[in-house]
């Protein structure tokens, strides 16, 4: 049986952090999956470390990491895949802004052989609730990275993905971390077009998403990130 390690990323998540931890935790249980389920607590001022402690304490399959450098974004998150011991590695945003039922699906297509499968709200069948000015800049930078880097990919930023082990530790190799944390949300692109230069099968379902009440998304705030992100398609030269 597959074994899957789940990660859930963290940051000043105390009031909705146990009730959607455990929603995941029976979810998972109710699919009959091997599972482990980490918290990801990227350097949280709130609740979610006491939150995170308490219920890895009480259930054997919970694990909680914390980091003091952050918050940093996808970082920490990445790298603490290199705890997993599951075959596939999933994550989803603390806000379960994805609905559960279509976490079946992620496990089902890396079963079908796709190397990355992840939920896009840019698919015909997809059901999506957002602002206008939220739909209007994910719109922009869809089609940014389609004309700059040459990205096949439609929706980049969904956080419900699922990888292979192998195949995200390879990437996460070639990524590196990102130790002044210039590259923000732009880690979730960067990762799918490393992975279609290397010729990784992505494979991209329609999901129903919602945004949550507290979004992480400052368009202002990840300006500061142009820079690196203009500069990678020259880092990566031609190929």
């Amino acid at each position: 049986m597959v074994k899957l390690s789940v990660f859930i990323p963290a940051y000043n998540e105390g009031k909705i952090l146990e009730k959607n931890i455990l929603k995941v935790y029976e979810e998972l249980n109710r699919l009959k999956y091997n599972f482990e389920l980490f918290i990801v607590d990227d350097s949280s001022k709130d609740s979610t470390p006491d939150i995170g402690r308490k219920l890895a304490k009480k259930y054997n399959k919970i694990k909680f990491v914390r980091y003091p450098n952050g918050p940093s974004r996808r970082e920490n998150l990445a790298k603490s895949f290199q705890l997993a011991e599951g075959d596939t590695i999933m994550f989803m945003d603390s806000d379960l802004s994805t609905d559960l039922t279509y976490l079946p699906k992620l496990v089902e297509r890396i079963g079908d052989g796709f190397d990355i499968v992840t939920g896009s709200r840019h698919l015909k069948n997809s059901k999506v609730k957002r602002s206008f000015s939220r739909w209007l800049i994910s719109l922009l930078f869809k089609w940014f990275a389609k004309l700059y880097f040459g990205s096949r990919v439609n929706d980049h930023e969904c956080g419900f993905k699922a990888f292979k082990k192998d195949i995200i530790l390879d990437l996460l190799k070639d990524m590196g971390y990102d130790n002044k944390f210039k590259r923000k949300m732009f880690w979730d692109t960067e990762m799918f077009v490393r992975a279609q230069r290397k010729g990784y099968k992505i494979k991209e379902i329609p999901v129903r998403w919602k945004a949550g009440e507290k979004s992480a998304l400052s368009f202002f705030k990840e300006l500061s990130m142009v820079p690196y992100m203009l500069s990678l398609r020259f880092r990566l030269g031609k190929k």
